[in-house]
């Protein structure tokens, strides 16, 4: 590990955490096998202008790859806290994409008193309101063993992007690329982060959500079908929608000035 790597305990299976930047803190929580390393580097310096920017490496993902399993969206909420605890910080923005987006609606459930506000880009509800990608779309996240990985990765990221992204903008797909190899998941955090997913329930659970909530989602995704979001913003009383139709799955990738401007607006809503 790095200089600037911290573990949420003294225990092996602790997770790990990075935090950069000065100001309020905002925690970002990333998608399924992501560690918390793969953000895009120019988005997290201008965040860390602004705030104190706090990743983690969810289970089985990044250095954090020695949780007990199997393990559930809860458990992974739970880390956040321990994160939250060891970086002495009572309250937090808290910022999930994906997967880390499902975390986040668990946190604020689960540990109201520790956000502050709420932000869910590209995620889902619980069951049952959950719509599912396409038979093609999992076809193509199920990653293949052997030495073909780069050229996964890029086919995967390039696919969850707008149509016409990938080509117009090679740089953001090569850069997501080269994040994923340098600490890929294992298979069995593939399968343990997908059946901690799959068993995510009790949608009418998110009436509760007290938090500030800010949800984000593009028209195009075909990792979360938009519907997701809308599903979402009918669930979470006063939360606020809003939709592009322009973006795919990787918002801080395809919008990264857009997703900042109403992070930094929602976030300063809430601590004002």
């Amino acid at each position: 590990m790095t200089a600037t790597d911290h573990r949420a305990g003294r225990a092996e299976d602790a997770p790990v955490w990075h935090a950069h930047g000065h100001g309020s803190p905002l925690v970002l929580i990333n998608g399924f096998a992501a560690s918390g390393r793969m953000w895009p580097r120019q988005w997290l310096r201008e965040l860390e202008r602004q705030f104190r920017v706090i990743t983690l490496d969810n289970r089985g993902s990044g250095f954090s790859r020695y949780a007990e399993a199997p393990f559930s969206i809860a458990d992974m909420a739970n880390d956040v806290v321990a994160v939250l605890d060891e970086a002495e910080v009572p309250q937090a923005c808290v910022f999930g994409i994906s997967m880390g987006g499902m975390v986040a609606q668990e946190l604020a459930l689960r540990h109201p008193d520790r956000v502050v506000s709420l932000i869910i880009a590209a995620s889902r509800p619980p069951n049952p309101a959950f719509h599912p990608p396409s038979l093609r779309t999992r076809w193509i996240m199920v990653q293949p063993a052997g030495p073909s990985l780069s050229r996964y990765f890029d086919k995967l990221w390039s696919y969850s992007a707008a149509p016409g992204f990938a080509e117009a903008h090679p740089e953001v797909i090569a850069e997501m690329t080269q994040q994923s190899l340098e600490r890929p998941a294992p298979r069995a955090t593939l399968l343990n982060q997908s059946r901690a997913m799959a068993a995510w329930g009790h949608a009418d659970r998110l009436r509760a959500i007290t938090a500030p909530t800010l949800i984000v989602h593009g028209t195009l995704d075909p990792l979360s079908p938009v519907e997701n979001g809308r599903s979402l913003a009918a669930e979470i009383p006063g939360s606020r929608y809003v939709e592009w139709d322009d973006v795919g799955h990787l918002l801080p990738q395809e919008a990264p000035d857009r997703l900042i401007e109403l992070i930094t607006e929602h976030c300063s809503a809430a601590l004002s």
